[in-house]
């Protein structure tokens, strides 16, 4: 049994953990390197949960973080009607369960809190087959493809980028 609920920043280790883990089981799921990625460094993930205009969504089974979808709003005022998720991952040995379906669902609900918000976007690579059927299932349209949009170890991935209006 798990539970969605919003990360605190007590959950910022453990969120760090996730998110090194999903950088590097599905480099080709993330634009992002462990390097490079905010989600890697606590005090960011601290800063993230408490902002006006972002949330991650965690869940855990028992005490473990078992996946994780963030949600923030764009900070450009012509674009404040558009909120993006990003860093959806479930571990491998919780898939199966809707835990995917459960974070996009909370997602979405609350992303509707928020005022003014009228689209929710995402991107989804070619190669995550499932997830795209999640969210079209969901609601999303793709709107577009992205060619070539990410190398990774010399293979060309593309991206379909998805939209639902709220």
């Amino acid at each position: 049994m798990f539970v969605i609920r919003l990360l605190q920043p007590d959950d910022a280790d453990a969120f760090v953990h996730l998110r090194i883990r999903m950088l590097t089981e599905a480099p080709w799921a993330f634009a992002s390197s462990v390097e490079m990625d905010r989600g890697c460094k606590p005090e960011l993930v601290r800063d993230s949960v408490t902002r006006d205009g972002s949330a991650i969504l965690g869940a855990f089974e028992g005490d473990a973080l078992i996946g994780a979808a963030g949600l923030v709003r764009d900070e450009k005022p012509k674009r404040r009607h558009i909120a993006t998720i990003w860093g959806v991952y479930v571990g491998p040995e919780a898939r199966g369960q809707g835990v995917g379906r459960q974070l996009i669902e909370t997602a979405i609900s609350t992303a509707r809190t928020w005022p003014d918000l009228a689209v929710l976007q995402l991107s989804v690579s070619e190669r995550a087959d499932t997830a795209r059927r999640l969210y079209e299932q969901l609601g999303f349209i793709a709107w577009g493809v992205a060619a070539d949009s990410l190398r990774v170890d010399g293979q060309s991935l593309s991206e379909t980028y998805m939209q639902i209006f709220l």
